[in-house]
């Protein structure tokens, strides 16, 4: 904008990029995100109840305030070694998708601010099987995030 030596400022010709939040999770030794625009609620992981001959992703299904949610196991789907946390784990309740979803997580970091022009792609030594479910990284004051892509996860467009 001019101003009445007529001078233009600076920041009035870069347009402001807006940020996205997203929620911060751990799987493993790994943190990941998800945009907060899919979260629905986080809760401890509690009474989980198998399925028998279900896929090897879904960890089962969950009473959640009255609502039955097919919790899927982000460690198989990300196929992260190991078992859960000792501590039992959350469920990331998602939003957006025409059945009750949730995510199975060992714990729930922080809410980060990402700058969309932050996003790196995902390092090229990592397996497909990794990358297809990943938008990217970025740094965060832990080390990185890797933020995650839930349409694949999922099966079911958002």
């Amino acid at each position: 904008m001019p101003r009445a030596d007529g001078d233009v400022c600076a920041d009035a010709a870069a347009p402001a990029v807006e940020s996205v939040s997203y929620l911060g999770f751990v799987v493993g030794l790994d943190v990941y995100g998800l945009p907060l625009e899919h979260l629905r609620e986080v809760a401890r992981l509690k009474r989980l109840r198998r399925i028998p001959g279900a896929p090897s992703n879904v960890a089962g299904l969950m009473n959640l305030r009255g609502q039955i949610v097919c919790a899927l196991d982000t460690r198989a789907i990300l196929c992260v070694p190991g078992s859960a946390a000792a501590g039992g784990g959350y469920l990331i309740a998602l939003r957006g998708f025409p059945d009750p979803l949730g995510l199975v997580v060992d714990g729930v970091t922080d809410v980060y601010a990402v700058d969309p022009g932050s996003i790196a792609p995902p390092p090229e030594a990592w397996p497909a099987s990794r990358t297809v479910f990943t938008l990217g990284t970025v740094a965060i004051p832990r080390g990185s995030m890797t933020l995650l892509d839930l349409r694949p996860m999922i099966g079911r467009p958002a």
